[in-house]
């Protein structure tokens, strides 16, 4: 285990924003299966949500493990955990308003 860092460079990159949406859209995708239901404005919203699911765990400093895989030098699991816990929530939040 290394020691803690903040991985996102301020301001992004291009690749970083890029790896940035695909990390959402995977978590987003699964954040949607996981609840059963999209929260509001559908996978647009989604989207939204599991980015900044994505970057408030990234940017938390939590230890970063060496063993953990990395694209544009950003956390993959750690990444699609925030993006999948938010979007996750707000579709289990809306099912059960829909009630």
């Amino acid at each position: 285990m290394s020691e803690s860092r903040n991985m996102l460079q301020l301001p992004p990159t291009l690749p970083q924003l890029f790896a940035l949406l695909f990390l959402a859209a995977i978590a987003a995708l699964l954040g949607e299966l996981i609840a059963g239901a999209a929260p509001d404005f559908g996978f647009f919203g989604a989207l939204i949500l599991a980015f900044l699911g994505v970057v408030i765990l990234i940017e938390l400093p939590l230890p970063q493990f060496d063993f953990e895989p990395t694209i544009e030098d950003l956390p993959i699991v750690r990444g699609v955990l925030g993006g999948v816990f938010l979007v996750s929530g707000f579709g289990f939040y809306r099912k059960r308003r829909r009630r």
